[in-house]
């Protein structure tokens, strides 16, 4: 309310009504607050590293670039700005927003395949290696129960654990780990629901499930039975307790993939936490170090060289950049345009990847196939996920796919499916090696298909073990050394023939009763089609419980 004092008439006030402008700057103020609030509670859940490499970096300041102008926009209508003061407001704005996305964009292209082919082929370095590079298999380190498999037992063993399960579940990121001289997958517990959390967190995560990947064998190691606490900084916790708020609080210019859980050889639960960077913002992803996190105290150790780790240690590099990585050198060698057009000695990544063990490291590995992806693999690869170092041997054969429709079809009468091979040395030669699953996915059989002739194929009982798979399907590729074989002269009492998986077998009886079997290939299906009981067949065999025949010719 003003007050105007009238000259005419000293005894008389005009008075007019104008509005204050602090209601306005009160509700601006309210307002800023409120977003500044916003901002920082986003910036503690969102966690972004401060890192303009980082596209979550760069995302987190378009941002705010973006509620600024909202704000300033909010000033203007509110009168608290002058259109003046906005339109330089909005040119701030402008400027920021449109270099910000020119730099992304930019640095994109750039630093893009189509401009740096050989950088990002040579990522990877790959050695050359015949198929002896990989040690003659081992059972007891063979992880054939696969991933799938794995899942079931570790619900099924927590399942036993009534005061558990209502608390807590099982993580579904199982670590593939050499432990102990074997090979085990590992998962901890996690908070059931948020409510979970808050009953639970004094304590925290009170163990890990643990499973051996040759036997099946399940165990949920309780974190009290080897004189721990339980684990506090967890992927499910929340607040400052959450792993990956805690990590980036710890190293704020750090940028973290996805932690992976391990123990040690003391059965002491870590998360291994890989560090990457890029060329620019978000491409050429590459491993710059490695953080050591101990759940149970939240403390850590940075290692700039990954192979400062220790040798415990099973999973730095992942399996995804690991193939990103392989299909870039097996793309890119010759160009980018060599890669999208003439495609001259392009090669990428068959279907899937699988696991193996050596010298107390893992191992992926996974076929190679031309850019067409025909059926057929040309060769291996081998990576390792500590070291990194990466091996190629060129073996041309079969693919994973057509050799698990191979072993599916030596037993379709069971309608049983096979999972994904593991790749093993028999006798210097690469072998597939898979379980059998009846419809509930249970393993009931298990399998060997000759990697280069996928019409090869053994398969067992669950019940007679894989050093029983081994044996017949060493007799039945007959690549042992000749001082094992034995010769002798038979005479046919029966003959019977089988269709088995894409080929066919010929069974038959001696006069002694011994028993035979006879591969059929190019090399000796005349002989097998003229061959009938009483006929006397002059035959080379490796002995087994059913002699495997190498090489037969008539005497009638």
């Amino acid at each position: 309310m003003n007050f105007n004092f009238n000259r005419s008439n000293p005894y008389v006030y005009n008075t007019s009504f104008k509005p204050s402008d602090k209601p306005k700057k009160k509700i601006f103020a309210v307002v800023t607050v409120l977003a500044l609030i916003v901002v920082l509670a986003t910036l503690y859940f969102y966690h972004p590293p401060f890192n303009w490499h980082s596209p979550a970096f760069v995302y987190y300041l378009m941002l705010i670039i973006g509620g600024g102008y909202i704000l300033a926009l909010l000033a203007f209508a509110l009168g608290v700005i002058k259109g003046n003061g906005f339109k330089r407001a909005s040119k701030v704005f402008a400027t920021a927003t449109v270099a910000s996305v020119l730099v992304i964009t930019l640095s994109s292209i750039a630093t893009s395949r189509i401009f740096n082919a050989k950088e990002y082929a040579n990522r990877l370095t790959v050695e050359s290696s015949d198929f002896t590079f990989v040690p003659e298999v081992d059972f007891t380190k063979t992880p054939i129960i696969d991933r799938v498999s794995t899942l079931a037992l570790g619900d099924r063993v927590m399942g036993q654990m009534p005061e558990l399960v209502s608390q807590f579940e099982v993580s579904n990121d199982y670590t593939q780990i050499s432990y102990r001289d074997s090979v085990y997958r590992v998962t901890p517990l996690e908070y059931a629901d948020v409510f979970k959390y808050f009953t639970n967190r004094s304590e925290g995560i009170p163990a890990y499930i643990l499973v051996n990947s040759t036997t099946g064998e399940t165990e949920l190691v309780r974190l009290k039975d080897l004189g721990l606490e339980g684990m506090r900084y967890v992927p499910s916790g929340l607040f400052n307790e959450n792993l990956m708020r805690k990590l980036q609080i710890t190293y704020p210019t750090k940028i973290f993939g996805s932690p992976s859980f391990e123990i040690d050889e003391d059965g002491r639960p870590w998360y291994i936490c890989t560090t990457y960077t890029y060329k620019a913002m978000g491409t050429k992803k590459m491993v710059d170090g490695v953080v050591l996190f101990d759940p149970i105290t939240g403390e850590s150790t940075y290692y700039e060289d990954p192979l400062k780790a220790p040798k415990w240690v099973d999973r730095i590099y992942s399996e995804s950049l690991i193939i990103e990585e392989f299909d870039d050198y097996g793309s890119l060698r010759g160009g980018f345009l060599n890669s999208m057009f003439g495609q001259k000695d392009v090669f990428v990544s068959s279907e899937g990847y699988n696991y193996l063990e050596s010298g107390g490291d893992i191992w992926i590995y996974s076929g190679i196939t031309s850019a067409n992806s025909d059926a057929a693999n040309l060769g291996f690869y081998l990576v390792n996920l500590r070291t990194h170092e990466a091996r190629l041997i060129t073996s041309a054969g079969a693919n994973e796919v057509s050799a698990m429709s191979s072993a599916e079809g030596s037993v379709r009468n069971f309608g049983y499916k096979a999972t994904f091979p593991l790749l093993v040395n028999v006798n210097n030669r690469p072998v597939y090696l898979m379980s059998l699953k009846d419809d509930a996915g249970l393993i009931k059989m298990y399998a060997m298909v000759d990697a280069t002739n996928y019409q090869i194929v053994e398969t067992v009982g669950i019940d007679e073990g894989l050093d029983t798979l081994k044996t017949r399907f060493l007799g039945g590729q007959i690549i042992v050394p000749d001082s094992e074989l034995e010769h002798k002269t038979i005479t046919i009492t029966s003959l019977r023939f089988l269709n088995v998986g894409n080929g066919s077998v010929c069974y038959i009886v001696g006069e002694d009763g011994q028993k035979y079997r006879l591969t059929i290939d190019k090399n000796n299906v005349d002989l097998a089609g003229f061959i009938n009981v009483g006929d006397r067949l002059e035959v080379t065999y490796h002995p087994s419980d059913i002699n495997l025949i190498k090489d037969a010719k008539t005497l009638n």
